[in-house]
């Protein structure tokens, strides 16, 4: 699981690692947890980047950085989107509109990939700018994946007409069904959305003045009242399933993180190509593993009778890869 990996562009260091743990698992999948591609406003003279995937030069070459790592895979991967990869717009038609020039590039570049199990089938997903739920099983069905895209919920919670509510509502209604058909199967089960549930990172701050206002800031902030109300929403659903243990994986904030509830697992793995500048350490509970200013990437073992969760990271460019059991270690 690998986030917020589009602002490099060529494949770096972090990306190389992971590429060589899907060379040493080819019955892996992995995913890109959102926020794709990151582009500049006003060619690089601002420093905001507020775009994201426009089909130009340096676009197509910020999404090869992550796809060229796929060539020789064996197993499956993913792409879910991010604000960014609906260009922080808070228009539905317009983001969207972005959002399809990714998606069709993702999709005809995997197919180029002889290896890749999901080649042929697609590989972003949720497709054309829906919510979601899409559910993907892996490993002869032990595992059930749940694609959401949690920008497109928030842009509906934005808004708040009685037509956006039965969209939600609608959302949690196929979610729910997604959630007790699994665990009907006895299936461990993986929701990925790109806005965490839980975190503590710089995207998790106060809420300024001017959000109010600028409501693509707001947006950006996990206590922004739309978004945790889409969190709420998840979250609630999840504790009605947690009996075999069920995962939430996202990414946004640039950091590394991982929260345990009950049978509850949050892991954010946000630091592909960037890292929050943290200058403290949060007050950290038994039930909690924060990294901060470092690149890097989750991994979750499972295996018949437990599961281990591995945290991969630098300490910078040059660093070795570091790895790190922070659950299921004695499995």
């Amino acid at each position: 699981m690998i986030g917020d990996a589009g602002e490099n562009d060529t494949t770096g260091a972090t990306l190389r690692d992971l590429k060589i743990k899907l060379l040493n698992n080819p019955n892996s999948c992995v995913i890109f947890l959102g926020d794709n591609c990151y582009k500049q406003i006003l060619g690089g003279l601002a420093k905001a980047e507020r775009k994201g995937f426009d089909g130009k030069k340096i676009t197509r070459k910020r999404m090869l950085s992550q796809l060229n790592i796929l060539k020789d895979h064996k197993g499956s991967a993913y792409f879910i989107p991010g604000n960014h990869d609906w260009w922080n717009g808070i228009s539905v038609k317009k983001g969207k509109k972005n959002l399809l020039k990714e998606e069709l590039f993702v999709n005809e570049e995997v197919k180029k990939y002889e290896g890749l199990l999901n080649r042929n089938n697609g590989a972003f997903f949720p497709k054309s700018g829906e919510a979601g739920p899409v559910a993907i099983e892996l490993n002869e069905g032990k595992i059930r994946m749940i694609f959401i895209d949690t920008y497109r919920l928030i842009l509906e919670a934005i808004k708040g007409k009685p037509k956006n509510k039965l969209y939600l509502n609608r959302f949690y209604s196929d979610l729910e069904e997604e959630l007790k058909n699994a665990q009907s199967k006895d299936q461990k089960i993986i929701i990925a959305g790109h806005h965490p549930i839980l975190s503590k990172g710089n995207h998790s701050g106060k809420i300024k003045f001017f959000h109010k206002y600028i409501k693509r800031f707001a947006n950006s902030n996990t206590n922004y009242k739309p978004n945790k109300s889409i969190a709420f929403g998840i979250d609630s659903l999840m504790k009605k399933y947690d009996r075999s243990g069920i995962y939430y994986v996202g990414g946004h904030e640039h950091s590394l993180e991982y929260f345990y509830n009950d049978n509850r697992r949050y892991i954010i793995s946000g630091a592909g190509s960037k890292v929050d500048k943290v200058k403290f350490e949060n007050v950290e509970t038994k039930d909690e593993f924060l990294k901060w200013n470092e690149e890097g990437f989750f991994e979750i073992d499972f295996y018949p009778l437990s599961e281990k969760i591995i945290l991969h990271h630098r300490k910078n460019i040059r660093s070795e890869l570091q790895s790190t059991c922070v659950d299921g270690c004695n499995n």
